[in-house]
């Protein structure tokens, strides 16, 4: 199976080397180089592409305008120079997400991720939410399910799940503000949990399923009881 692909960037020479890792790539088929994403979304509409590499940052509009408004369109992998829009670009699920300069063993991973999902997902999969955040030189997408809590420390995101901690350089405010739905809990000015974790609740702590304790924080001990317990508690003591 041939991944029909399309390259998107402003830039003449991050075009070019976006082209060339393409056609390094026995896998896929580049069908079109665009300059904009005006020119682009004509491409979409004349043939079939399976995978957009789409740059960011781009005149009239950006990468992540073009790719909201395709809602079930094709694959995407951003390249960019900026890092800051990584969480960003998290709700439009994006397969991956490059730092310029690329590297090219980093863009074979990222197009193995696109042929695994082309190969293994039907047409209606529901994609479990996830974002990415800076680890080193890479990006590490992260998965809801998989973080245990969140701990702010000075400028520092401690990430926490049951294999790794994160340490990206990011507020808990921003993290929680861009998070959907209502996976994560407030707990504490220092703490984010995830509600799925949560064993036990104790008059000061939550104790989480891996036994970790985290505290509670006064003013939000009464939005705990409303989000959390609220049409749950079944018993009570008198």
């Amino acid at each position: 199976m041939k991944i029909n692909t399309l390259i998107i960037d402003d830039n003449p020479n991050w075009r070019l080397t976006l082209s060339k890792f393409v056609e390094m790539n026995p896998v896929l088929k580049l069908v079109g180089i665009c300059e904009s994403a005006f020119e682009a979304y004509a491409k979409l509409t004349e043939q079939e592409i399976d995978l957009l590499i789409c740059d960011i940052e781009m005149p009239d509009i950006s990468g992540i305008g073009l790719a909201k408004s395709l809602p079930n369109g094709p694959l995407i992998i951003f390249v960019t120079s900026h890092q800051e829009y990584a969480f960003d670009c998290y709700e439009v699920s994006p397969v991956d997400f490059l730092l310029k300069p690329l590297n090219f063993e980093r863009f074979l991973l990222s197009i193995e991720k696109v042929r695994k999902r082309l190969l293994s997902q039907p047409e209606d999969i529901t994609i479990a939410p996830y974002f990415f955040v800076r680890d080193g030189h890479n990006y590490a997408q992260i998965a809801y399910h998989e973080v245990l809590y969140m701990k702010a420390q000075e400028h520092f995101l401690h990430i926490v799940t049951p294999t790794h901690t994160y340490s990206p350089l990011l507020s808990i405010s921003k993290i929680e503000e861009q998070l959907k739905g209502d996976v994560f809990l407030r707990v504490h000015r220092s703490y984010l949990v995830h509600r799925a974790a949560i064993m036990t609740i104790t008059k000061d702590d939550i104790i989480l399923n891996n036994n970790e304790k985290i505290p509670i924080g006064e003013q939000y001990r009464s939005l705990i009881n409303r989000k959390h317990l609220e049409g749950k508690l079944l018993s009570r003591n008198k």
